[in-house]
């Protein structure tokens, strides 16, 4: 029988493999972040009951079996991204950018230059504000002065886990090769390869 320090190696181990957060596993198993934490680095004055540390080891083997059922953990950006990307350039207005937005129903769309560097991404909700507060500007205002936030930028070989992880806090990864956007994954693309 495994002893507790054992046991809590194991645990952490899993859930580093899997590149799983304490926190996304403390949600995961609806326990806080803390008893997490304390399971892997102070188990034994935590000294946990049988049903807790069950519930734990369940969901990482859970997890790692749907990982190498879909063999995604070997995919990297480049077999999962979609090639043809929907942007906006920072010279567009609002107006032009209302429709892509509406056409594609994103709630981010990404802002490229002229050489397909990623300038940010502007929000629906920006759109939203502008529109309502003042309609009669949109044709006037452009793209680059209301872009709000930034989009994380992985590589084409980045790994499918850490695309996995950027993608439970955003809606959508670039994918850049040289400086330049080559693709976008967003969650939709995940549940495809699924």
């Amino acid at each position: 029988m495994d002893t507790l320090h054992e046991i809590s190696s194991s645990i952490r181990t899993k859930r580093e493999v899997l590149n799983l957060s304490q926190k996304r596993l403390a949600r995961l198993v609806r326990m806080s972040q803390s008893t997490i934490a304390r399971i892997e680095n102070d188990i034994e004055r935590l000294n946990p009951s049988y049903e807790t540390i069950f519930k734990v080891v369940n969901v990482l083997d859970r997890l790692g079996k749907m990982e190498e059922k879909s063999g995604l953990q070997v995919k990297t950006a480049q077999s999962i991204m979609q090639k043809r990307i929907v942007f906006a350039r920072p010279g567009d207005t609002v107006a032009e950018t209302i429709k892509a937005i509406k056409n594609y129903d994103f709630p981010r769309l990404p802002v490229l230059n002229k050489e397909m560097n990623v300038m940010g991404a502007v929000s629906q909700k920006r759109v939203m504000d502008i529109a309502t507060k003042d309609p009669e500007s949109l044709d006037k205002i452009r793209v680059s002065d209301i872009i709000d936030t930034e989009l994380p930028q992985v590589g084409v070989d980045t790994e499918f886990s850490k695309i996995k992880r950027i993608l439970e806090d955003w809606d959508a990864v670039m994918v850049v090769e040289k400086g330049r956007a080559v693709g976008i994954i967003t969650i939709y693309d995940i549940l495809k390869q699924i």
